[in-house]
């Protein structure tokens, strides 16, 4: 089982699995860069930890995805299973960032703001729909 020689989906994976392991990394090293757009400061704790444990979410992400990208003939037989699986948690995290904004207290120095929820969400929504477009519109990709 392989991935059509046309297909561009071995480089998809190569690349956003490099996003996410450095994307990964900043959150579990630097959570305050990311924190600083969408929270007040001070930053509480509760919330430097929250994103350090996405940031560990994110990493193994990325690593699952480059394990995906290999030339083997077990790689290539997962990719769809990883997409599928990297599309459910960003869909599932767009979808709780959407209530958050919609719903939540997003006035004080403990919430975020609704310009770091919107930043969030436009960060995520490429990834979200293009990851739904290739699985759906595209699956002869893999």
């Amino acid at each position: 089982m392989s991935s059509s020689p046309a297909s561009p989906i071995r480089s998809l994976f190569l690349v956003e699995g490099l996003m996410k392991l450095a994307g990964g990394l900043v959150f579990i090293v630097s959570p305050q860069t990311p924190l600083s757009v969408a929270v007040a400061a001070p930053i509480p704790p509760s919330a430097l930890l929250l994103t350090r444990l996405l940031g560990t979410q994110t990493f193994t992400l990325g690593i699952s995805m480059l394990l995906a990208s290999a030339n083997t003939p077990a790689a290539v037989s997962s990719r769809r299973i990883v997409y599928w699986t990297i599309f459910a948690r960003d869909a599932t995290l767009v979808t709780a960032l959407t209530l958050q904004l919609w719903f939540g207290d997003n006035t004080g120095a403990q919430g975020f703001s609704p310009t770091g929820l919107r930043s969030w969400l436009a960060e995520l929504m490429p990834f979200c729909l293009g990851h739904l477009w290739v699985l759906l519109a595209k699956p002869h990709w893999f």
